[in-house]
């Protein structure tokens, strides 16, 4: 059974605070990122409900673009 993997995170963030604050930051993180790493990332947030009314916990992960290999050759 194939295994599949995911990148080792080259930095992870994670903010707490109003949907809107919280958005804010994670896009400034991830513009600074792409300027600091360069453009070869991938970043993903995920967004979940935090303990306050109006209030979100995000997650922000930014990895190094995985470039296609073939390590099995057909034939």
């Amino acid at each position: 059974m194939p295994t599949t993997t995911r990148p080792i995170p080259v930095l992870q963030v994670r903010a707490i605070g109003a949907a809107h604050h919280v958005h804010a930051v994670l896009t400034a993180a991830a513009q600074t990122a792409v300027t600091v790493l360069g453009p070869n990332i991938t970043t993903r947030t995920h967004t979940r409900s935090a303990g306050r009314i109006g209030y979100v916990r995000a997650y922000l992960t930014i990895t190094r673009k995985e470039t296609a290999t073939d390590d099995h050759p057909d034939g």
